[in-house]
């Protein structure tokens, strides 16, 4: 029972000093596979990196809510990946899935497409687990 109390107080303390939040475990990245045109529907790909030692729950799944911006049009703005990797054998994903946005700009221009990302993980050497939002913006460069 005192291991228990002190393992608490301690990581209490970890999370409590100067930069003790939770560090981000999942970075998003987008890509374009052509360049954007106005007017013409192009696909952002969301790819997803994690940081060594972590791992990300299949169950509940990533979702991605994005907002509305003047000027793009956004065909679906709630995205979440699969619940099922098939090459998984807990419930942790082995290859993080990708997420695809179609977007359509009216004009040329740079805008940013705001949203939030939602998403579970694990820490498998420090055993606990932690649900973390954050917020992003899609950058989308039309020609």
């Amino acid at each position: 029972m005192l291991n228990l109390l002190l393992g608490v107080v301690l990581l209490g303390a970890q999370l409590s000093g100067p930069g003790g939040a939770l560090p981000q475990v999942l970075h998003p990245d987008f890509k374009v596979t052509a360049p954007m045109k106005a007017g013409k529907s192009s696909e952002v790909t969301v790819s997803f990196n994690v940081l060594n030692g972590y791992a990300i729950n299949h169950t509940p799944p990533i979702s991605l809510k994005l907002t509305a911006t003047p000027g793009v049009i956004i065909k679906q703005t709630d995205f979440a990946t699969p619940t099922k990797d098939p090459t998984s054998k807990d419930e942790y994903y082995v290859d993080l899935p990708m997420i695809r946005v179609l977007v359509t700009a009216a004009k040329a221009g740079d805008y940013e497409v705001p949203g939030k990302l939602v998403y579970f993980f694990c820490s498998k050497s420090d055993g606990f687990c932690s649900r973390q939002v954050l917020d992003i913006k899609i950058p989308i460069k039309v020609e």
